[in-house]
């Protein structure tokens, strides 16, 4: 493993002694250009989780919801209570409650959806805090089990003080199990949209969690 990053027992990567954005309005500037490709993204998702669950969730909270197009599409499929959490009140579609972060951990959840969103937060311990059925993730898919560390020192997305964690389809669902999740699914279904010309995957991680404890 290089300098500056370490292994833990599930297998999750931790860059050490870093120095975590502060993330603002300005960091957010990039979603004002809405591609059809981040539409087609957050409704993908939310057929993904649909299937998973065979069923319409009662509520859905969304954490770094950006654009709003998952919390869009999961308003649209009808879901009755849809809300949106993220570092600033970016515009939500009408209908969809911004929530602070202290009100989003107040409330109980049908779903919690978290994508591109767990890497970037420095103490996952708030994983065990969330009070949901469900739990939805998209991370960047890590190789360096695969592929070693001159793979991890050149990976566009290790990005130092950006993404802080670094999970794989094993370490992921060892981690989640220690703050009380089980595995549903996982998969690399993103990597139709999100993989770059000449790009080979895999390239994101998906995953849906149920709540065991």
């Amino acid at each position: 493993m290089i300098d500056n990053y370490r292994i833990d027992s599930f297998g999750v990567i931790h860059q050490i002694d870093s120095q975590p954005m502060a993330y603002d309005q300005n960091y957010l500037s990039y979603y004002e250009d809405l591609s059809d490709r981040t539409i087609k993204l957050g409704y993908q998702r939310m057929g993904w989780m649909l299937g998973m669950l065979d069923r319409i969730p009662d509520s859905i909270l969304e954490i770094g919801y950006g654009t709003g197009s998952f919390i869009e599409a999961a308003q649209i499929t009808g879901v009755a209570d849809c809300c949106g959490c993220d570092i600033a009140d970016y515009p939500l579609p009408d209908g969809v409650m911004f929530l602070k972060w202290e009100q989003s951990l107040a409330r109980s959840w049908d779903v919690v959806a978290m994508f591109d969103v767990l890497e970037h937060v420095p103490d996952l311990g708030f994983l065990s805090q969330l009070q949901t059925q469900y739990l939805a993730l998209a991370v960047p898919y890590c190789r360096w089990r695969e592929l070693g560390d001159d793979w991890f020192r050149d990976w566009r997305m290790r990005l130092p003080d950006e993404h802080l964690h670094h999970f794989d389809d094993q370490s992921l669902p060892k981690m989640m199990e220690r703050y009380g999740y089980e595995c549903v699914n996982l998969n690399t279904f993103e990597d139709g949209i999100r993989l770059r010309p000449g790009e080979t995957g895999p390239n994101i991680l998906s995953g849906l969690f149920r709540r065991i404890s």
